[in-house]
């Protein structure tokens, strides 16, 4: 076992309520669908986001799977983006239960980082 998975039993928080949690998180809003158009353009027209004063969208888009999370659990290394969008389901589980967020640590302290694959 690893320690996201003794963290989620010991705080008795299920797999599929941070599915949920993750999906309805990352979902962009229509400020962020808004953000990222913007984005896009400045990159067509060759402007910088700071000319624009252009910040990043809080999202990123998709939720975090059942199949990412197992492997997670099961203390198989995963990216970096997948374990900060578990960390911020874990958060808001435990914000809606009253609870004080944690920080990454003792959730992936044993976890090995998954290296990017380059061409």
């Amino acid at each position: 076992m690893s320690q996201l998975s003794e963290f989620l039993s010991e705080h008795k928080i299920s797999a599929e309520a941070l599915i949920k949690a993750s999906h309805a998180i990352e979902t962009p809003s229509v400020e962020d669908r808004a953000l990222m158009a913007a984005r896009s353009n400045a990159r067509r027209t060759k402007k910088p986001y700071a000319e624009l004063s252009l910040g990043k969208p809080k999202s990123r888009g998709r939720g975090v799977t059942l199949d990412v999370l197992n492997r997670a659990m099961a203390g198989q290394p995963v990216p970096r983006l997948v374990r900060s969008k578990i960390l911020r389901a874990v958060n808001d589980r435990l914000v809606n239960s009253k609870k004080q967020p944690v920080d990454w640590r003792p959730l992936f302290a044993d976890a090995k980082v998954k290296k990017a694959v380059l061409l």
